[in-house]
């Protein structure tokens, strides 16, 4: 048996809660919750509706109470009949039966044919033969008749109770260097990516939270493209964040604690070559991170501007980017024959021999010879209120030896800077 309350009371959910522990929250107005095993306690469907009812009265819910075979049943009698309602098994059909038929949850265009065949109660429309709903109006048709006669049997969705993935551990003998604390953080990591494994889920984030010897408190939290939940390689991440920024103060107590994140599930195609694991990846990218600082490290971006070489670095990305076309393998595609350019970074600086304005003889640090023959120049500049403004010639410039290069120039107060940018392939 099932009870359902319905009612616009914040402590429906309270007051289920004090009867069983499975209860669905079915909407923000409307709770059900199994009666199993209280008939011990209360005694029968009546004695067990008056103690609900008390209990309400006493909190201060006005609400109606329901109660049936099946939890569909209850939701429909609390949500259209006031009061208590008790639905004895059998019964059901003639208790919803008096509904009116818009109650009914359908499309309305269901509803609309329904009363076009005169159908105005749950009980007419359960009146139909079953045979007939089901070739006029289908699956939808057959469940809601079920619904209409109180026979559509589901298991209750139970949600489960918000858990905190958090631990905290009180040391005997304060803490100062890394391995021991690291030793204390392990065994912290494993007891909690262990309860994140028994609901199914990973972590985006961890936070660990230091008291130090004066009873003062400092953070560190890292976040994770990717939900892990190894617990070695979110120790080794905690590792490397702890070298690059130490503590330098006696750790008395130690607190962790994960943020739940949903498992990344992904199936690659059999034709798709073998990526790194994201795991590893971002372990690599912490490593780097540590070694040449973590602003130097990440996916580049292009700018929405008119710059040349206009980029910045954001953090890596181990999914398609919004907009991205994956194309699967043997997709046949126009082919567009371009020339890629190698950018030289940074840009070469070069002497330039000018005939009659046009660029004739480059010599650099690694490119040099006589120019063939010249396109240009195009000149381009931007961003004049902002730090990285910029004016320049750009040439496309080919050398004896065989060579494409982009030539640039970047006039300044007193002479003009060049630059060989990159070349062409």
């Amino acid at each position: 048996m099932f009870a359902c309350l319905f009612g616009s009371s914040p402590l429906l959910a309270e007051l289920a809660g004090q009867f069983s522990p499975l209860l669905e929250l079915t909407a923000p107005d409307t709770v059900v919750f199994s009666l199993a095993g209280l008939a011990r306690l209360f005694g029968d469907t009546h004695q067990l509706a008056s103690e609900v009812s008390r209990r309400g009265q006493t909190m201060g819910i006005q609400a109606n109470l329901a109660i049936a075979r099946n939890p569909d049943a209850a939701v429909v009698a609390a949500r259209h009949l006031r009061g208590v309602t008790i639905i004895a098994p059998g019964d059901e059909a003639a208790v919803l039966g008096r509904i009116a038929i818009h109650h009914l949850p359908a499309d309305p265009v269901l509803i609309d044919t329904l009363l076009s065949w005169g159908i105005r109660t749950f009980g007419e429309f359960a009146a139909l033969p079953a045979m007939g709903i089901a070739e006029r109006l289908g699956e939808a048709g057959t469940r809601l008749r079920l619904l209409a006669c109180g026979q559509l049997s589901r298991p209750l969705q139970v949600a489960a109770p918000p858990e905190d993935y958090t631990a905290r551990q009180e040391l005997e003998h304060p803490v100062e260097l890394l391995e021991p604390l690291l030793f204390v953080v392990s065994a912290l990591v494993r007891d909690l990516t262990a309860r994140l494994a028994r609901q199914s889920l990973s972590t985006n984030r961890i936070t660990l939270k230091f008291t130090l010897a004066k009873g003062e408190q400092r953070t560190r939290s890292l976040e994770f493209p990717v939900a892990l939940r190894d617990p070695m390689v979110l120790l080794k991440q905690v590792q490397l964040d702890l070298e690059a920024h130490p503590v330098k103060a006696v750790i008395q107590a130690l607190e962790v604690m994960l943020h739940p994140a949903e498992t990344r599930s992904r199936q690659d195609g059999l034709f798709v070559p073998t990526a790194p694991e994201p795991e590893k990846l971002q372990l690599l990218i912490a490593r780097l991170g540590a070694l040449v600082g973590p602003e130097q490290v990440g996916t580049p971006a292009l700018l929405d501007t008119h710059r040349p070489d206009a980029y910045q670095l954001r953090p890596c990305a181990f999914e398609p980017l919004p907009g991205m076309v994956v194309k699967e393998p043997g997709t046949l595609t126009k082919p567009n024959l371009q020339l890629a350019f190698r950018y030289f970074r940074p840009p070469l600086e070069a002497a330039v021999e000018l005939q009659h304005g046009t660029p004739r003889r480059v010599r650099s640090q690694k490119v040099a010879g006589v120019v063939c023959q010249t396109a240009g120049p195009w000149r381009t500049s931007g961003e004049w209120w902002a730090s990285t403004a910029w004016s320049r010639d750009e040439w496309d410039i080919a050398l004896d030896s065989g060579g494409l290069y982009r030539l640039y120039c970047v006039h300044a107060p007193q002479r003009a800077n060049w630059f060989l940018d990159g070349s062409y392939d």
